[in-house]
């Protein structure tokens, strides 16, 4: 399963101590037998974090999202994934609010009763 940023949609940003918790309401993925849909829903935290953005307005869709994992810029991430180290993360919203995230390192992982919704978009 392969996640990518652009029009997943957040539901929360909150930080815990020097961890920044992004849960994702709906994470567009793709499976190995190539459907396409919605992962509900994901949490990716960045641990040893600072960062820049009004957290209280990212939220809902993104219209872009970047990642570099080292020198590596991947442009989608297998699920389960753990950076190897420091990383920094850029995202941008529909409603205009943007987050920049410097973190020591990253997990994303599926809640435990995540779900797929296969899109049927045209």
């Amino acid at each position: 399963m392969q996640f990518s940023f652009h029009d997943s949609e957040v539901r929360s940003c909150t930080p815990q101590a020097t961890t920044l918790a992004i849960v994702f309401s709906a994470a567009a993925v793709q499976l190995q037998d190539a459907r396409i849909g919605y992962l509900q829903p994901l949490r990716m935290e960045l641990r040893d974090a600072v960062w820049t953005g009004p957290l209280a307005e990212c939220v809902g869709r993104l219209s872009e999202g970047r990642l570099w994992d080292g020198a590596l810029r991947p442009a989608t991430l297998p699920l389960p994934y753990a950076s190897a180290g420091p990383v920094r993360l850029e995202l941008r919203f529909s409603n205009g609010a943007q987050l920049e995230v410097h973190a020591q390192s990253l997990v994303c992982q599926p809640d435990g009763g995540a779900q797929f919704a296969e899109s049927f978009a045209c």
